[in-house]
């Protein structure tokens, strides 16, 4: 795929259901949905934007929505029998191509915190010790299933405490 140039972003239809700009719009089940994009490797964006399920969307004013939280998804929540609604692909910026996505990760023997860096490119993880505090400002490295998201997103929105991020939570 051509990275796009500087200027105004373009909707672009794609084959693969994964293609990185695919946005995919989550029914929350409670006459409200959330919307997600398709970043690098496993890397999702979701927005911290409520729409209503079927309404007509701009998926260039979702793009540039506020982002709630980049968290790496199963292949599953892109699948047709997801219930995700997969739309068109307003394709990554160079530097939304660039971006290298950063978790945490800790030892579940010792307790050990590092910093886990995927390189967009070539997809390589690479992993540096880190501080507790440090970890604890990053998304935990775990890959989400889509009905675990679609809680996240319902209490994002609601604004309340999510049992699947508390669990992820690092431990002292």
């Amino acid at each position: 795929m051509q990275q796009p140039a500087a200027g105004p972003r373009k909707v672009t239809k794609a084959r693969a259901s994964r293609a990185p700009g695919r946005v995919a719009r989550i029914d929350l089940g409670d006459g409200r949905c959330a919307f997600g994009r398709q970043l690098t490797g496993l890397c999702v964006e979701f927005y911290d934007l409520v729409g209503r399920p079927g309404a007509p969307v701009d998926l260039i004013e979702i793009v540039a929505a506020p982002v709630a939280f980049k968290i790496w998804v199963m292949d599953s929540a892109f699948r047709r029998r997801s219930g995700w609604e997969l739309l068109d692909v307003v394709p990554l910026t160079r530097e939304e191509q660039a971006v290298v996505h950063v978790f945490s990760k800790q030892d579940p023997l010792s307790g050990s915190v590092t910093v886990h860096r995927v390189d967009p490119v070539t997809r390589a993880g690479r992993e540096t010790p880190s501080t507790l505090e440090e970890g604890r400002k990053l998304e935990r490295a775990a890959v989400w299933a889509p009905e675990h998201i679609e809680d996240r997103l319902r209490d994002h929105f609601d604004g309340r405490p999510n049992k699947w991020v508390e669990s992820l939570r690092l431990k002292p």
